[in-house]
């Protein structure tokens, strides 16, 4: 029997080393991108399990702080279209006036529903007595917007990103460069969404490594087998 020669000829190989090189360079990709969500988790659970301290002007991401002050409930800014439990809402974000730093801080005091009538605000109020707030640096990224148009004039205002970045076009004043998540233990707390340091796991993120990978051996054997046939 005359063994077969392996020739998969110039189309079929150009095919085999481009898709070759996509497949295992998404492949790379989502192990590093896992790699990443692990070091976020990492940093997260880190900072957690440290005792709040005292806020101050280099204070960093996930770092548990306390803060003294008032709140200033003319000033509030309420997040749009936050699901919690399959009900739309928002995130409402406070102004904390405080003597620890210069900047007003933003505190984010949780979530309320948005209600059956879309045109009426529900009620944020909050007093305004000199209260001390423990909670959890944040950071929130951009994000995916449809407009530039991102927060509404009069207060309290309803903005479509908590970045700082769009956020602070909407005060005369500094921000502080980071969020204050309040833990629900905060008299006026809303109703408290658990923080979520990354929107996919480093696990979901080597499972798609692994597919990419397994996808790649598959072209190798079909392009070994292709080649033979031929």
């Amino acid at each position: 029997m005359k063994n077969s020669k392996f020739k998969p000829g110039t189309k079929i190989t150009i095919f085999f080393i481009f898709f070759s090189i996509v497949f295992i360079g998404l492949g790379v990709w989502q192990v590093e991108r896992g790699q990443s969500k692990s070091k976020i988790l990492q940093a997260y659970n880190s900072a957690g399990e440290k005792d709040p301290q005292e806020i101050q002007d280099n204070s960093n991401k996930w770092q548990r702080v306390s803060i003294e002050g008032k709140f200033d409930g003319k000033n509030q800014i309420l997040i749009d279209n936050v699901i919690h439990k399959g009900i739309a809402g928002y995130k409402v974000l406070t102004p904390f006036v405080s003597n620890n730093i210069d900047k007003i801080v933003l505190v984010d005091r949780g979530w309320v529903s948005a209600g059956n009538n879309r045109s009426k605000l529900p009620d944020i109020s909050v007093s305004e007595s000199k209260v001390e707030v423990y909670g959890t640096l944040d950071s929130p990224e951009l994000g995916f917007v449809l407009s530039d148009k991102l927060i509404t004039k009069d207060w309290p205002k309803v903005s479509q990103s908590k970045n700082i970045g769009v956020l602070k076009e909407a005060f005369d004043y500094e921000l502080f460069s980071f969020i204050l998540i309040a833990e629900p233990t905060l008299k006026d707390s809303l109703e408290y969404i658990k923080i979520t340091p990354t929107n996919m796991m480093p696990s979901k993120h080597y499972g798609y490594a692994l597919q990419w990978f397994t996808m790649f051996l598959a072209l190798c054997f079909m392009y070994v087998w292709v080649g033979r046939k031929i």
